[in-house]
C-alpha cells in the first residue's frame, strides 16, 4: 500500500531540489561564462558585465589560438600520451589484477601489500625527481607514461571485478589446454569490458589532464609540452604579467584581449575531453559500481 509523504517530507524533497539547482548552476555557471567570453569580442569585454551569452560574437579569438603552432604541437603530444598511456595501463594494470585475482597465486597477500603500501606513503618530489634521472626519463615521452603505468587503485577495482566471474568459464577452458594468458586474453577480457571501459576513461582523462609531469620533468624540450602545460602557461602569463603599451595595442587591433584569448585557450584544451567523459558516463558509472561491490 502506498503511503502519501508528509507535509514535512514534501517541504524536505523542495528544498533539497532548490539546494542541489544551486549547486549545478554553481558548477556549470564558470563553464557557461568561459565560453561566452571565448566567443565575445576582445575589446567589448574589456566593459564587463559577461554572463551567459556573448555581448558581440566574434571567432578572432579561435583564429589566433589556432594560429599558434604550440598548440598544435600541444594538441598532438597531448593525444600521443593519452592514447599510448591508457593502453599501457589496462594492459599491465590488468595484468596485474587477474595475477592478485587468483587465491592460488602464492605470495598473494605480499603482493597486495605492498601495492596498497606504495598508494599509501608517496615517496616524494626529490626523490621521484632523482629516480626519474637515474633511468634517464628527464625530458623523455617516456616520463608521461611508464609512471602511471601500473595503478594501485585501478588494479584494485579490477582485481574485484575478476572475483566474480565465474570460475566454471577458466576450468572449463584449462581442461581444453587453454594457458593462463590465453584464458586472460580471449575469455576474460570480453567478458569485462564494463569495468575496463571505467579504467579506460579514468586513465584517458588523467592523461588529458595532466600537466604537472611536463611542468616538472620536461623543462628542456618545447616540443614534448602536452596541451594542458601549454594552457597553464597562458594563464598564468596572462595573470601574473601585465601587458605593455604595444601588446595592447595589438591585441585590440586584432579585436582580442587577454582575458577572451585565455577563455578561447580554456574552452579548446578542455572541450574535447567533456565530450568523450559525457558519451561514456554510463559506463564509467556501471564499471564503477560493478567493480567496487562484491555479489
Amino acid at each position: 500500500m502506498k503511503v502519501g509523504s508528509t507535509r514535512g517530507e514534501k517541504i524536505f524533497k523542495v528544498c533539497n531540489g532548490i539546494l542541489m539547482l544551486i549547486i549545478c548552476l554553481m558548477t556549470v555557471y564558470p563553464f557557461i561564462n568561459t565560453l561566452a567570453l571565448s566567443f565575445n569580442d576582445g575589446p567589448d569585454a574589456n566593459r564587463g558585465q559577461i554572463y551567459f551569452l556573448p555581448r558581440i560574437w566574434s571567432f578572432k579569438n579561435y583564429e589566433q589560438v589556432f594560429k599558434d603552432q604550440d598548440i598544435i604541437n600541444g594538441y598532438i603530444v597531448t593525444i600521443s600520451r593519452t592514447i599510448s598511456g591508457t593502453f599501457l595501463t589496462l594492459l599491465l594494470t590488468g595484468i596485474l589484477a587477474y595475477a592478485l585475482s587468483k587465491k592460488r597465486l602464492r605470495g598473494r597477500r605480499v603482493y597486495i601489500g605492498i601495492c596498497i603500501f606504495c598508494m599509501i606513503f608517496n615517496p616524494g618530489l626529490v626523490p621521484t625527481y632523482m629516480l626519474y634521472k637515474d633511468f634517464r626519463l628527464l625530458n623523455n615521452f617516456l616520463v608521461y607514461i611508464l609512471p602511471s603505468a601500473v595503478s594501485t587503485w585501478y588494479m584494485l577495482l579490477m582485481k574485484t571485478f575478476f572475483e566474480q566471474l565465474p570460475p566454471d568459464l577458466e576450468e572449463s577452458a584449462m581442461l581444453d589446454g587453454a594457458s593462463n594468458i590465453r584464458i586472460f586474453l580471449q575469455i576474460v577480457i570480453p567478458i569485462s569490458m564494463p569495468i575496463i571501459s571505467t579504467i579506460c576513461i579514468f586513465s584517458a582523462v588523467y592523461q588529458w589532464n595532466a600537466w604537472y609531469d611536463a611542468y616538472m620533468f620536461v623543462t628542456r624540450r618545447n616540443d614534448l609540452q602536452p596541451v594542458q602545460t601549454y594552457l597553464y602557461r597562458v594563464v598564468a602569463i596572462a595573470t601574473m604579467q601585465a601587458q605593455s603599451a604595444a601588446e595592447s595595442q595589438l591585441l585590440e587591433r586584432l579585436r582580442v584581449n587577454v582575458v577572451t584569448l585565455r577563455s578561447a585557450t580554456v574552452i579548446v584544451t578542455t572541450i574535447p575531453i567533456v565530450f568523450i567523459y559525457a558519451i561514456f558516463q554510463k559506463h564509467f558509472i556501471k564499471g564503477v559500481m560493478i567493480g567496487a561491490l562484491k555479489g
